[in-house]
Order: C-alpha cells, then structure tokens, then sequence
C-alpha cells in the first residue's frame, strides 16, 4: 500500500503529468478569481483553500483527482458558502510553473552563458503556451554565482542578473498568451 502525503490525492493535469497538491497555489487561483469579481484581498481565500484541503484529505477516496474534478470541489465550496461571482471568474487551477535557474547554470556550466540562456529558453517554453497561471523562477542570486564563478557579489554579476531578469520580462511580454500570468523571480 502507498501512502500520500498528507493523505491528498495527486493532481493529474491535462497533460498527463501528476503533481502534488499545495494549499498555497489553490489558494493564489482562489485570491484571482476574487479579484477578478471585485474582492480585492478576499479573506476568505485561505479558507476556502484549508476547506478543500480538508475535504481531498479525509472525504475523497481516491488517490488522483483531475484538474477538473479539483475545480469542481472548489466551485462547490464556493457555491455552498455564497460566492458563486467568484466561482464564475475562478480559472483552471493549476499548480505554478516552478523553474530553479542555479540548476540551469548548473547544467550549463561556468562561464557558459550562452549555453545558459539557450538551456533557459527551453526551459520556459512550457510556460509560454498557456499552461501555467503562475510562473516561480528561483535561485537568481546562486545561478549568477555559479555562471560568474565567484564566491562574492560583483559589478558582473549584477550586470549579469539584470540581463536574465530582462531576458524573462521580454519573452513572457513577447508570448502571446490568453492568460494573466504572475512571473515571481527570486
């Protein structure tokens, strides 16, 4: 027998890849779609996330839940409370689109910066067709230590950082997405 985390079901996306579900990126989908329906900073969001964490942990018998079937719970939760305006403006709920820029210089190399960026577009192209409401990019300050081979921070490694935070700014403002997507680069 398997046991999953915190008894939660996997999420099957519609790609077919499974991932784990996280309170915190229900909860993000939730906080935009309330937005979206004129609650700005919904308190409730965390709840209602909590709520169907709570339901998927002890109610749900299966071990793997569809993206659909996951926005449905939620729909149903948001129905059952009385915000059907945010259940109309709620979109897929999908987890966010992670990418750990220190394994890419890693992958690439010291000192291969074009090797990098070549790796990095690969990287992001699944991000830039639609299929991420949120886009985590993480480990900026050691990728450009890694890239730069230094142990402390100099001139060239800003210089450095401010050239891969703008080659992301442009090629999400360049992609021709139907969806908001929320870049974080840490």
């Amino acid at each position: 027998m398997i046991a999953l985390h915190d008894s939660m079901p996997l999420l099957r996306q519609s790609d077919g890849e499974y991932s784990a579900i996280r309170q915190d990126w229900v909860c993000l989908c939730l906080y935009r779609a309330a937005e979206k329906a004129g609650y700005s900073r919904w308190w409730l969001a965390e709840h209602v996330a909590a709520s169907v964490a709570m339901f998927l942990s002890t109610t749900f018998q299966r071990n793997v839940i569809t993206e659909r079937e996951l926005r449905e719970t939620v729909l149903a939760v948001l129905q059952a409370i009385g915000y059907a305006e945010v259940a109309l403006r709620l979109d897929r709920i999908v987890p966010p689109f992670e990418l750990s820029l220190s394994a890419i210089a890693e992958e690439a190399g010291p000192g291969y910066e074009l090797a990098f960026f070549r790796l990095l577009e690969e990287r992001i192209r699944p991000a830039l067709s639609d299929r991420a409401c949120a886009v985590s990019i993480n480990d900026l300050q050691p990728c450009v230590r890694k890239l730069q081979s230094v142990k402390t921070w100099s001139r060239e490694c800003t210089l450095l950082r401010s050239e891969i935070v703008n080659f992301l700014r442009v090629r999400f403002q360049q992609a021709d997405l139907k969806t908001e997507i929320i870049l974080t680069i840490r």
